[in-house]
């Protein structure tokens, strides 16, 4: 045996002991019962430990949306993809089994549910399967992963090709399929199963479902007894066990849980939020700081929705194709938009937050439409980069920054003026960003009486001490000032700040201060761009972010600038000199450095080299400001606001005129300074 093979036996003994240890851990003692949410957990895990075990007629593995009546029926041991990688993704060996499928050339482009599925079987983490089974709606990345996994490993796959509406032709059509299907879970178990056999599994089936759709109607009350990540994972590892008396018998306990709880009183519901695709479900991600410091409760999801009819036992494999076709996924994206706002209806809630999971192209690629239908209702929504598996891919903290600026918005309205303000107060606002740290300090007519930018440097403590001493030593506002709102990146190190507001809500607090009738923001920092969409009170609408990439920001302008081996404040005017753009195609800082170093060798003028540069952040900005919809006025605010080479290629790529406050880089500040003197505290 070779070392990978060795390797390969010891981590599947490790997987088991983890499984077998949490099964433990999570045993009740003398006289307890184990809450009915644990008790799916437990068996979720069970399942898995009957795979290794190989205790059912055979062990399948399958997409999510094959219908586990069918699998249960035949005795087999069945696990989905996406719970597998979910739970591969809790037990911490994700990053193993993903790193092994990269090494195998999977791109990383992929949904990581399957990588990490992929990684882990050919890595030899996981059993044997005794079959595959796809099918080929909603996921084109789920199909291919699992055939790819069926041919290396010598595996009989199936694929269910799923028919995208719900004509009697497209039933007839997949029914044919499912009864293939039928027929190799028939031939492992050894027997078909008899119609006493499709009553009694269809007939749990069908009573859970009437207990999942009572518990999502409490899942309505105010406060909400069952709610977040709990609530989804139930209602996803419920997909693999319908059918089950187990399933049935749980949801009935926690049925009666819930009621018993819906008569508490709940601490902290301080929003109620709906939820758009998977939950991440790597280890330390932000989901206990959104609903243990934040007090958000999901009360929906879109996933948890009951969108299928009862099955009927007198057409078993009819009555499974009408589930598989009824999802509201299937189709064109008005059937999801259409949900998405029966939920927002139904549960009355504050926003909607869609985890856009990296790779997963039939949930992200619906973005735009769900957007503009929330748009049109005037809720808040949240499209937030992210990967549901891979911990490599979060950045924690421009997601909390997101998050903030998010829950912000959703609380703008419940805002209140506090406390009365005298005429000599003083209020500070300090923007502690990634290139320099800005500081305003306004009277209580909103009058700047003190403004300074320094660079932030190697430490933003430091930069912050340096802020304290100016501000109150040296200019004498010691005891003046009475209330200080922190904003930027650095926002959290000021000691010394009563509150912390993300630099989204303070630039367009500030810009509406500045500049009247500004309805978009363009906010382009050191080290992020942000555009935001405000209203005529200043307060923010909607926003977009780029990604944890420094394409098109100041730190992208600073890196080029000294590859033209020009001094950063150059490289604007140089920009204007240039009759035409040299093109530079990566947004990446890493590749544009290298073509600008090719196109230096190709003897291509630094002038046309520094405008396509330019031209570059303005197409990237662009595409920004086409999520949230353009609307005039258009403002710029931000360090890079004082480059008049990028703010021309915005306004030719924009086709209209940027508004740029005197001093573009205190915005933040002003705006922090201004929610600061608001509080009144």
């Amino acid at each position: 045996m070779g070392i990978e093979s060795v390797r390969a036996v010891f981590e599947r003994l490790l997987i088991r002991a983890a499984i077998r240890s949490y099964i433990r851990k999570k045993r009740p003692g003398p006289g307890q019962a184990l809450p009915a949410r644990e008790r799916v957990n437990v068996q979720n895990a069970r399942m898995l430990q009957d795979l290794y075990a190989k205790r059912g007629t055979a062990s399948v593995l399958s997409g999510y949306l094959v219908p586990s009546e069918l699998l249960h029926a035949y005795g087999t041991s069945p696990i989905f993809t996406e719970n597998l990688a979910a739970s591969i993704a809790g037990t911490g060996y994700a990053n193993r089994a993903l790193e092994h499928a990269e090494r195998l050339g999977f791109s990383r482009d992929g949904c990581s549910f399957h990588r990490a599925t992929l990684g882990a079987a050919l890595a030899g983490f996981l059993p044997r399967f005794d079959l595959i089974v796809a099918t080929s709606h909603l996921c084109d990345g789920q199909n291919k992963a699992l055939e790819e996994l069926a041919a290396r490993t010598a595996v009989p796959y199936m694929l269910l090709d799923t028919p995208c509406d719900g004509s009697p032709a497209a039933v007839d059509y997949l029914a044919a399929q499912l009864e293939q299907l039928e027929a190799r879970l028939a031939g492992h178990a050894g027997r078909k199963a008899s119609p006493q056999d499709w009553e009694r599994i269809f007939g749990r089936s069908n009573e859970t479902r009437d207990l999942m759709i009572r518990l999502a109607q409490l899942r309505r009350n105010r406060p909400c007894p069952f709610y977040g990540r709990a609530a989804f994972t139930l209602a996803f590892q419920a997909l693999l066990m319908m059918g089950t008396p187990f399933l049935r018998d749980c949801y009935a306990d926690l049925l009666r849980e819930t009621v018993a709880k819906s008569a508490e009183d709940s601490k902290g519901e301080r929003f109620r939020l709906a939820w758009l695709l998977a939950y991440p479900y790597f280890p330390e991600n932000f989901v206990p700081w959104l609903e243990e410091e934040q007090g958000v409760r999901v009360v929906a999801e879109e996933f948890s929705h009951i969108y299928w009819d009862p099955l009927d036992p007198a057409q078993p494999m009819k009555s499974l194709a009408r589930k598989m076709l009824q999802n509201p996924n299937l189709g064109p994206v008005t059937n999801r938009v259409r949900l998405i706002e029966q939920i927002v209806s139904d549960y009355k809630v504050d926003g909607v937050l869609h985890y856009s999971h990296w790779g997963c192209r039939q949930g992200c690629g619906g973005i735009r439409p769900v957007a503009d239908a929330l748009s049109r209702l005037r809720v808040p929504f949240l499209d937030l980069d992210g990967d549901c598996i891979d911990s490599r891919n979060y950045s924690k903290g421009q997601t909390l920054t997101r998050l903030q600026g998010f829950l912000e918005l959703m609380g703008r309205k419940n805002e209140a003026v506090q406390g009365k303000v005298s005429g000599h107060d003083l209020f500070l606002g300090l923007d502690i960003g990634s290139l320099s740290a800005k500081a305003v300090v306004l009277d209580r007519d909103g009058r700047i009486v003190f403004s300074t930018v320094i660079l932030t440097g190697a430490s933003s403590r430091k930069a912050i001490e340096t802020l304290r001493r100016m501000i109150f030593e040296e200019r004498g506002f010691e005891g003046k000032i009475r209330h200080c709102v922190a904003t930027g990146y650095g926002r959290s190190a000021v000691g010394f700040a009563g509150s912390q507001v993300t630099e989204i809500s303070c630039h367009a607090r500030g810009i509406a201060h500045l500049m009247k009738g500004v309805r978009t923001i363009i906010d382009i920092g050191g080290q992020d761009t942000k555009v935001i969409a405000v209203d005529e009170d200043g307060c923010v609408r909607r926003f977009s972010m780029n990604d944890k990439c420094a394409a098109g920001t100041g730190r992208f302008l600073e890196m080029m600038a000294r590859t033209l081996e020009i001094d950063i404040d150059d490289l604007g005017p140089m920009a204007l000199t240039a009759a035409k753009s040299a093109a530079i195609s990566s947004m990446c800082t890493v590749f544009a450095e290298s073509e600008v170093v090719s196109l230096i060798a190709e003897g291509i003028p630094p002038a046309e080299i520094a405008r396509g540069v330019c031209d570059a952040i303005a197409a990237r900005t662009v595409s920004l400001l086409e999520r949230i919809g353009r609307e005039r006025k258009i403002a710029m605010t931000g360090g890079v606001a004082r480059n008049a080479g990028v703010v021309s290629a915005i306004e030719r790529a924009l086709n209209a005129r940027l508004e740029i406050p005197a001093d573009p880089q205190i915005t933040g500040a002003v705006g922090a300074a201004l929610i600061a003197r608001d509080a009144g505290a």
